[in-house]
């Protein structure tokens, strides 16, 4: 049976490997070669096998099961080929299964690297989440989603940097950038966090010292605003510190908020004080307006050789009293304002008297127009002297005059007196400026004869001649002593002319020729040399001799040689005129392209902006040849001076529709209501902004008489809103003169009356009064409350002050002595008797007395007092304590916690009794009454 059963035996399960390589690979079925890749106990055989199959589940198997090392690396081979291979038979989602199933790191890492599937690699990676990998593919992948996912994965900071700077993509870079910047915020934010909080805690707390309202109000507001967007971050702190800050922050708060509180008070006592001035200035100022309408009304009534209008003058005067009287400040201004009228209204009676002054002023201003004014330097001197005398008299009249003149004789006056004052001020300051100059020239002179340089002297003093010829004989006394003594002295010189010149015109020479040879740097300077040169060697005059001859002839070659650089310059100019006349013609060219652009669009706007932006830069063209400006002169103002009519054109337009206006104005504020004619000039008022520019020659005369209806319309509705106030005014004064006598009665009270008139101030009602009335009422109630709260508060501290002294004084005997009787053990507070108890009851220790020397320098800071020198050292370390602890807790112990501490340390030492005398100075400084 076993011959049989191996005669018919498959050639495939044939005992030999070479038959069995043979058979299988003839075979087609599948199913047999499956058995044989897996089963098969030859390598070869199996290997076989497995190429003839080539499917992904097979080379799977083996790669996860087959015994041999080899069969498994090609297994591994085979199985990415199938998966990376473009032409594989393998579809889309049959890798995709295969590789959701597969848990071969190796093999799904090697994929992510070489696949070309996005979506699936970004699936591997998903599984895999291997930071190397990521790392890796961040920096080297070459597609940019599948980079940039990679470096997503990544937070290590190490890690993203190198990504940041070495990864291929750019948009990965800048991803890295981004969240190390993030990571680094993310890092640094607690203890930013600890900074911000720390500084808008410290403002906050600083706020409570500071005295200006709107500042604190607007600064607390910004910073309870920054504290309460960082609520949202501060949960990065840890949960104490969290509890910390809100408990600080309360207390801070709660001191800011009292402080705003007190200064509330303070700011709309102020504001009503200033609203009161405000109402004093509009009265002064209306007053004053009166005064000047009585000028003009004396005026006419003198005009008019009649007392027609002293009534309406009168009645002025008394209803400018009658303003002043609503004045409830005062002031030596509103004093000066009721003496002027008195005395205009003194004056009024005297009309006839004030028309005879007027009279001798229209005289006098009569003379002055006959007298003629000077027209040459010879009449100087007498219409000065002449005008000076008729000045002074002038002045005389005026100063007795009862009123001031009328306007037209004002106008005249002044006009007239300009005119004589400014021709002969003219004249006087050309006098001044000559002799100022022929002062400086003769200090000059006399300083060239003391040095020896006689020549130019000389030519000097003959320029100091020429001046003077221009001298009025007034002007010529000022300097005429000075003169002649240089004259005598001039004239001494002209001896040694002759001597002086030779060697002169040596030394000019080498001067002109050193000149020659100098670079040159600043061809004006040199070209201003030479003139001067020519000019002293012309004034070195000549002499008849050969010398002279000879160094005039080299002095000519000298100074061309100096001047030739010069010429070349003025060529380079030459060449720079030559650009500004291009540049002028550029700018003709922009004059007509803007009038084309106008043309277009017809935009006034831009058209005044550029045409004083052209005109401007036309002025700073610089200089060209005097024949060529004139032509492009030509053409640019030929351009641009239609556009300057268009712009004109356009401004008087918008100046018509604007004078409409104001006879619309006009017309409304005569024939309307007072509340209608408002709601009519705010409509127009909003038309007059829609109109453009009227031009700057108009635009503000035109608004100002626009305004000025408006104005009357709205100062009526003023005044009917005014009458109704005034039936208020007598509720008013009656309760003011309530709340005078209780301040009267203030000086005199005691602690139990103060309390008793407050509540009589608290009971006013002020039901009756206007808004404005209880606003000044409830200031001058606050302002009375305030007296009586202070005076309770000094009474207060006088009672404690007396108390303070005595407990002080039983406080020393016990320090000194150690112990205290009953009666004055029972004088003390009781927290300065538990601190004593606390004393005797604790145990001794070696640095007690150390301990109250820095609590008696506390002391002294808390409380304002000096501190001895020797102790300065130490003030300054304990005063840096006393700031950290203010910033960190809010807070400064007192002088009396300070002393209870003081006391409560132990046994009174012998060195401590010298430190009590500076404790009992700290506390009688810090309690006793301001």
């Amino acid at each position: 049976m076993m011959i049989f059963k191996q005669l018919f035996q498959p050639k495939w399960q044939h005992k030999d490997a070479v038959v069995r390589l043979q058979a299988i690979q003839k075979l087609n079925d599948n199913s047999i070669l499956e058995q044989v890749a897996t089963k098969d106990i030859d390598t070869n055989v199996r290997k076989q096998a497995l190429e003839q199959l080539n499917t992904l589940s097979c080379w799977d198997h083996a790669m996860q099961h087959d015994s041999d090392v080899k069969i498994q690396k090609l297994a591994l081979e085979k199985v990415k080929q199938l998966l990376f291979s473009s032409d594989s038979a393998l579809t889309a989602p049959e890798k995709q299964q295969y590789l959701q199933n597969c848990s071969n790191s190796a093999l799904l890492e090697d994929f992510v690297r070489r696949g070309d599937d996005e979506d699936l690699r970004l699936e591997i990676l998903n599984k895999l989440n291997k930071n190397n990998l990521n790392y890796d593919l961040a920096i080297r992948d070459a597609n940019e989603n599948i980079a940039l996912a990679c470096a997503q994965r990544i937070d290590d900071a190490k890690q993203l940097e190198k990504i940041a700077h070495k990864a291929k993509h750019t948009k990965v870079r800048q991803w890295a950038a981004t969240k190390l910047e993030e990571l680094k915020a993310a890092a640094e934010k607690p203890e930013l966090l600890r900074k911000q909080t720390s500084l808008i805690l410290s403002k906050l707390l600083a706020l409570k010292d500071k005295s200006d309202y709107l500042q604190v109000k607007q600064d607390g507001e910004v910073l309870v605003e920054q504290w309460q967007n960082l609520q949202v971050d501060l949960v990065c702190l840890p949960e104490d510190e969290q509890l910390l800050l809100a408990e600080k922050y309360q207390q801070i708060e709660s001191k800011y908020v009292a402080n705003l509180t007190a200064l509330e008070v303070d700011y709309t006592k102020a504001q009503a004080e200033k609203l009161a001035s405000e109402r004093q200035q509009q009265i002064i100022e209306q007053v004053s307006n009166t005064i000047e309408q009585i000028q003009s009304q004396v005026a006419n009534a003198v005009e008019a050789n009649g007392d027609s209008e002293l009534d309406a003058i009168i009645k002025s005067i008394a209803d400018a009293k009658k303003l002043l009287s609503e004045d409830h400040v005062g002031g030596h201004k509103t004093e000066a304002l009721f003496n002027q009228l008195n005395q205009i209204e003194h004056n009024a009676a005297h009309l006839p008297e004030f028309a005879e002054q007027v009279a001798q002023a229209t005289r006098a201003l009569t003379q002055l127009h006959q007298w003629q004014l000077p027209e040459n330097l010879e009449q100087v001197d007498q219409a000065q002297s002449q005008f000076n005398q008729w000045f002074e008299e002038w002045k005389a009249l005026k100063r007795k005059m009862l009123f001031a003149l009328p306007e037209s004789l004002q106008e005249s006056s002044q006009s007239l007196i300009k005119s004589w004052k400014d021709t002969l001020k003219d004249y006087n300051q050309q006098q001044n400026s000559a002799i100022k100059q022929l002062k400086g020239q003769m200090r000059e002179l006399d300083r060239l004869i003391q040095v020896g340089r006689y020549n130019v002297a000389l030519g000097l003093f003959r320029k100091i001649t020429e001046g003077i010829a221009g001298l009025t004989a007034h002007s010529y006394s000022k300097i005429e002593r000075e003169h002649q003594r240089l004259n005598e002295q001039v004239n001494n010189l002209e001896e040694w002319k002759s001597y002086i010149g030779l060697p002169r015109k040596r030394e000019l020479l080498a001067e002109v020729e050193a000149m020659a040879e100098q670079t040159l740097e600043d061809v004006h300077a040199r070209a201003k040399q030479v003139k001067f040169a020519r000019h002293n060697w012309r004034l070195l005059g000549n002499t008849d001799c050969e010398e002279n001859k000879q160094l005039n002839e080299a002095f000519d070659v000298a100074i061309e040689q100096a001047f030739a650089p010069c010429r070349e310059k003025f060529a380079e100019l030459e060449a720079q005129r030559a650009t500004n006349l291009q540049t002028r013609n550029q700018l003709v060219e922009e004059v007509e392209a803007c009038a084309q652009a106008f043309a277009e669009n017809a935009d006034y706007t831009e058209l005044a902006k550029h045409l004083p932006r052209l005109q401007n830069e036309w002025n700073k063209a610089g200089s060209v040849e005097r024949s060529e400006y004139n032509q492009v002169s030509q053409a640019f103002f030929a351009a641009i001076k239609p556009l300057r009519q268009q712009l004109t054109q356009f401004y008087t337009d918008n100046a018509e529709q604007k004078r409409q206006l104001i006879a619309k104005a006009q017309k409304y504020a005569q024939e309307q209501e007072v509340a209608q004619a408002s709601e009519a000039l705010k409509q127009l008022q909003h038309q007059w902004k829609n109109i453009g520019f009227a031009g700057a020659q108009v635009e503000n005369k035109l608004w100002a008489e626009f305004r000025a209806i408006n104005d009357g319309v709205f100062d009526q509705k003023q005044a009917d809103y005014q009458a109704e106030k005034d039936k208020q005014q007598h509720a008013y004064e009656s309760i003011k003169e309530q709340i005078d006598q209780l301040v009267l009665d203030l000086e005199q009270a005691n602690l139990e009356q103060c309390y008793s008139q407050i509540d009589k101030l608290k009971a006013i009602s002020l039901a009756e009064c206007s808004l404005n009335q209880t606003k000044r009422l409830d200031k001058l109630l606050s302002q009375a409350t305030s007296s009586y709260q202070q005076k309770i508060v000094q009474l207060k501290q006088q009672a404690q002050a007396d108390n303070l002294q005595q407990w002080l004084t039983n406080l020393e005997a016990y320090v000194i002595e150690g112990q205290l009787d009953e009666a004055g053990l029972n004088s003390l507070p009781a927290n300065i008797i538990h601190a004593i108890e606390l004393a005797q009851n604790s145990q001794q220790s070696a640095d007690i007395s150390e301990q109250r020397r820095d609590i008696t320098i506390r002391m002294e800071i808390v409380s304002g007092v000096d501190t001895p020198a020797e102790d300065a050292s130490r003030k300054m370390e304990i005063q840096v304590q006393l700031l950290s602890e203010k910033l960190n807790e809010g807070e400064t112990q007192s002088t009396l916690d300070l002393l209870n501490k003081w006391l409560s340390l132990g046994a009174i030492q012998a060195q401590d009794k010298a430190l009590f005398a500076r404790v009992s100075k700290a506390m009688q400084a810090e309690l006793q009454p301001a």
